[in-house]
């Protein structure tokens, strides 16, 4: 078996749609309701609902 080197990662942005940001906005307000969840977690969740943040692994 060879050692497979190192590939790169490309990480692209591209604009949120408005069903994106209102699903993201939705989803914050919800998880920053609930008492046992804390404020970190709620935006961790929004950043990755936007679907704007696009990781790919570079060939």
């Amino acid at each position: 078996m060879e050692p497979q080197p190192w590939e790169g990662i490309s990480v692209r942005w591209t604009r949120p749609t408005v069903p994106d940001i209102a699903v993201a906005l939705t989803l914050g307000y919800l998880l920053y309701q609930q008492p046992g969840v804390p404020e970190w977690l709620s935006a961790l969740a929004m950043i990755i609902a936007l679907r704007c943040i696009h990781v790919t692994r570079t060939v």
